[in-house]
Parts: C-alpha cells; sequence; structure tokens
C-alpha cells in the first residue's frame, strides 16, 4: 500500500509541467509548485471581469469580498489586550489623581476624601503642605492698593 503511494508521489514528483502550460495568473507564484496548481486548478478566476458582468452580480462580488475583509480584519485578542490596556491605564491616572497626586493647591481637592480612604484602611493621613504662591510685588501692590492706574 505504501510502495504504491511512494511511487505514485515520486512519478508526480518527477514530471514536472513547464509554465508555458499553467495559466498567466499562476506563473507569477513562485512559492507553489506547478504540480499543485494544475492538480488543483481553482473553479472561479479571481478578480472577475467586472466589464463583462451585471449590476447585480457586481453588487454580489462586492458584498462578500467586503464580507471576507472584515471577518480577515478582526482581531479578537488584539482587541481585548487594547481594551484592557485602555481600562487598566484610566483606572491608573484616576486613583492616583485621586489618592496621591499633589494639585500645589492651598486647598486639595479630593481632600476628604483622601482622608475617609487612608482613614477607613487604618493609615494616618498627612495632607502634604501647601505650596505658598510667589506674588509679584506689582500683583501684591494692586490687591493691597485697589487697581492699579492705567499708564498711557
Amino acid at each position: 500500500m505504501f510502495r504504491t503511494a511512494i511511487r505514485q508521489a515520486a512519478q508526480k514528483a518527477s514530471s514536472t509541467t513547464s509554465s508555458s502550460e499553467l495559466p498567466q495568473a499562476f506563473v507569477k507564484l513562485p512559492h507553489i509548485s506547478p504540480a499543485l496548481l494544475t492538480q488543483y486548478p481553482a473553479k472561479k478566476t479571481w478578480p472577475p471581469d467586472f466589464k463583462t458582468m451585471s449590476p447585480q452580480e457586481q453588487l454580489k462580488y462586492e458584498k462578500r469580498y467586503k464580507r471576507k475583509i472584515n471577518h480577515i480584519a478582526q482581531r479578537p485578542r488584539w482587541n481585548k489586550m487594547v481594551q484592557l490596556a485602555q481600562l487598566g491605564t484610566i483606572s491608573f491616572v484616576l486613583i492616583y489623581c485621586l489618592l496621591f497626586a499633589d494639585w500645589k493647591d492651598e486647598r486639595q481637592p479630593f481632600y476628604e476624601f483622601r482622608e475617609w480612604f487612608w482613614s477607613s484602611l487604618g493609615f494616618d493621613f498627612e495632607a502634604p503642605k501647601p505650596v505658598a504662591r510667589i506674588q509679584s510685588q506689582e500683583s501684591q501692590a494692586s490687591v493691597q492698593g485697589g487697581s492699579r492706574p492705567r499708564q498711557m
């Protein structure tokens, strides 16, 4: 049984077809053996000639092509990883802003939340000391003396 299969495979390998016997579209495919191309010919030529088709047939081929392209373009594992990365990034930024970020203001916007959160976990919460803003002499004078006179 195996001898027959081996002998037939050897005969097929030794009898290669010339490139003149193959259709023109198949000659451009060097990675496919000519024996396979003649053994399994395509049922339909691709791409079809749209000039000879009716509009209904053209629409059918366009829909089929779009459906195949959409199916090929779907990558569920990649989409899932991107969504998880987005969720992780957004969660990290929100938690950092709520619990750890120093806002450089006199009053922290989430002070009460931070105090409640850390005290509920049993930690002593110490608010970061606000950074004093350095005001220029002109702005201090305008605050103390009202509005500045305009220069013309």
